[in-house]
């Protein structure tokens, strides 16, 4: 019977063949035998001192390579990687036969953190079984690992400085509605029997408490006595929230064997705990069952058990009070959740989530957390892994979390701890966002201080904040909310764009700068440049076609002028007709983006405007007029390029700001919408 108080098995495997020729069994020791019995009987503890000493006993090299093996599972079953992820690559080395082996080493490896190195064990056993499910989800796992830990989420997590001892410590529970007091369960010494549990070599585990003091922190554990602790293995603690009823796990072991186990219920009167009545679910004989999680109204029991009609290994059940206090047929909470591999450790949050550990999903290493919500039919249809620094490469389960807080305690063997498993506390620091930007002039450049800046939520919340002296101005947004974003000040035109924070879940600076353009001043359209002769659109020309038709949305009063020129090239007749075709052009996409064409103005300025340079430009200087007699005198045909592209322009200018036609006014209440 595998062990239910904490199981560190990382896969379920279907099979495990043995190497057991003719020859090889005829060569068997006493001492071999002795350790296979032991490992039948789930004592891998003790097995694994057997095999050793059968190892140095045998000299059939086949058989030594199934001892190294059999060495190796024994140190996997009793969660002794490290060590197992040597003695499976000895096995190999040693040619043991069966090709499992890979993907076990394989697991063994991501288990330790080494996802390169698993990735290639994944490999060599796809060759063998090309379409092995457990080979691709090794596989996937190692490539999901990899992001996750490149990119962990925020929560925090830190070892618990008190509860935690050299032995196991695992699976915590609130004792009370107030989260004052925490249970759990440990494999320290001074329990209730000194004696050694065979299959971990540490002694048997008791449920332990402690206190939260004035001070705000933990008291020293304290052991409960009996009747909820005995000479067995006590496991994984539910306690209901008034703190009068404790559901737990309970192996009873008799003479060395383990006898099964089961979830048994415990009522507190004052400080004593009464006897132990086994829960009464209607399941098949000798079946096992544990890690109880309760609903708050404790008429709902999620719990994890092999029993038939599952999907494989362990699965989470559930079970519902009915009248007279019986509970319902267990019912299997479905493929979403369940695998052919193990799920454990359920906690349930609130009416439609649920937490557990499971080895069978998408994960960075052995047990990882996941989490689950009803979907609108009321089913669990999906799960979501919690990812870094919730989960590992190690074991991490065992999840709780407090009620109306992101915060609460799990359990992990990682690298750090104290002792084999240990307790952490974690939480969700506060999402900090930020809009972040400087404001400036689009004609000249120079930033603009003491600039309204406008922020306006879909939580109908609206917040103003000022440039400073740089320029520069700051906002701390909402999680989850949807902004529009407005410059808004005098003599320049408004400027909005939209931004939002849903789906954010890291710290983020957004940064959004905006430039502005002046209302009395002739704005260039910087990328609206035209080809020889023609007055088609460029692609770059339609970016900024988009973002001067975002402005004129933001602007709804205002009439502009825009103004198309062409060099010197050509008769007057023939520029004054190309530049006015590019007005128009200019004039029709605009109208296509949906603005009003009574707020365009189009107007072809031939080459009467010759453009001025306004910054240094190689050998053009700043106060430079490109006219024809300039441009002729420029030696080099590419300057002499350069100088007629940027005659060949368009600008925009504000005409007035009095324009309110009905067009206009739909526009801003679509713009609301």
């Amino acid at each position: 019977m595998k062990h239910f108080i904490k199981s560190i098995l990382f896969i379920f495997l279907l099979s495990i063949v043995f190497l057991s020729g003719a020859n090889a069994q005829d060569n068997r020791s006493k001492k071999l035998l002795k350790a296979d019995l032991a490992f039948e009987a789930e004592q891998y503890f003790s097995a694994a001192e057997l095999y050793k000493k059968a190892y140095v006993k045998t000299k059939n090299k086949a058989l030594k390579a199934e001892i190294i093996f059999k060495q190796a599972e024994c140190y996997r079953l009793s969660g002794n990687t490290k060590r197992a992820e040597s003695y499976y690559k000895r096995a190999i080395r040693a040619k043991y036969p069966n090709v499992l082996i890979y993907l076990i080493y394989a697991d063994m490896l991501r288990l330790d953190g080494d996802y390169s190195a698993a990735e290639e064990q994944y490999k060599k056993y796809l060759k063998f079984n090309p379409t092995d499910v457990n080979g691709e989800l090794g596989l996937k796992s190692c490539e999901y690992s990899v992001k996750w830990l490149d990119k962990p989420t925020r929560y925090q997590v830190e070892i618990m400085p008190v509860l935690n001892s050299r032995s196991s410590d695992y699976s915590v529970a609130f004792g009370k509605g107030d989260y004052s007091e925490l249970f759990f369960t440990s494999s320290r010494g001074g329990g209730l029997s000194d004696k050694i549990d065979a299959r971990t070599g540490e002694n048997f585990s008791d449920i332990y408490f402690s206190k939260l003091n004035k001070t705000g922190k933990w008291s020293v554990p304290e052991l409960l006595q009996e009747p909820v602790n005995t000479a067995g293995n006590e496991g994984s603690v539910f306690i209901n929230k008034r703190g009068t009823m404790m559901f737990f796990t309970q192996c009873k072991v008799e003479k060395k064997k383990s006898e099964g186990c089961g979830i048994y219920v415990a009522k507190r009167k004052g400080k004593l705990w009464g006897q132990p009545i086994l829960l009464q679910v209607k399941l098949d004989s000798n079946v096992t069952f544990g890690h109880p999680a309760v609903s708050d109204d404790e008429s709902i029991v999620i719990f994890s058990s092999d029993m038939s009609g599952g999907y494989g290994g362990k699965d989470l059940w559930m079970v519902t009070k009915e009248q007279r206090g019986r509970w319902s047929i267990p019912v299997n909470l479905g493929p979403a959740i369940n695998t052919p591999n193990d799920e454990m450790f359920p906690f349930i949050r609130d009416d439609n989530t649920i937490y557990f550990s499971s080895n069978g999903h998408v994960g960075m290493g052995g047990l990882d957390v996941y989490k689950s919500t009803k979907d609108e039919l009321g089913v669990f249809s999906s799960v979501v892994n919690m990812k870094s620094p919730i989960n590992s490469s190690a074991d991490d389960f065992s999840i709780i979390i407090e009620r109306d807080e992101e915060k609460g305690y799990l359990t992990s063997n990682r690298d750090g701890g104290k002792g084999s498993d240990d307790i952490y506390q974690f939480e969700l620091p506060e999402l900090k966002l930020f809009a972040k930007g400087v404001v400036t002039d689009s004609k000249t450049g120079g930033i603009m201080t003491n600039v309204k800046v406008q922020f306006i939520g879909n939580d109908g919340t609206t917040n103003e904040v000022v440039t400073d002296n740089t320029g520069v101005y700051e906002f701390a947004l909402k999680p989850l909310t949807s902004y529009e974003i407005i410059v808004n000040t005098e003599g320049y035109l408004n400027r909005s764009v939209n931004e939002t924070t849903v789906g954010v879940e890291n710290n983020k600076v957004f940064v959004i700068d905006f430039s502005v353009d002046p209302v009395k001043k002739e704005v260039v359209l910087p990328r609206i440049e035209y080809d020889f002769n023609k007055f088609d659109l460029r692609p770059q020309s339609i970016a900024d076609l988009d973002i001067l038709a975002e402005t004129l949305k933001d602007n709804l009063n205002v009439v502009i002028e825009l103004k198309s020129h062409t060099d010197y090239i050509g008769s007057d007749a023939q520029n004054n007709k190309l530049s006015q075709l590019r007005a128009d052009a200019c004039v029709a996409y605009l109208i296509s983006q949906g603005i009003d064409s009574g707020q365009l103005v189009a107007r072809g300025m031939g080459e009467n405007e010759p453009f001025v340079i306004e910054n240094k430009d190689g050998r053009l200087k700043e106060g430079d007029v490109l006219t024809e007699k300039y441009i002729k005198k420029i030696k080099f045909k590419k300057n002499k390029e350069k100088a007629n592209q940027y005659n060949r322009r368009t600008s925009f200018k504000v005409l007035r700001e009095d324009y309110f036609p009905a067009a206009s006014m739909k526009i801003a209440a679509d713009k609301k919408k």
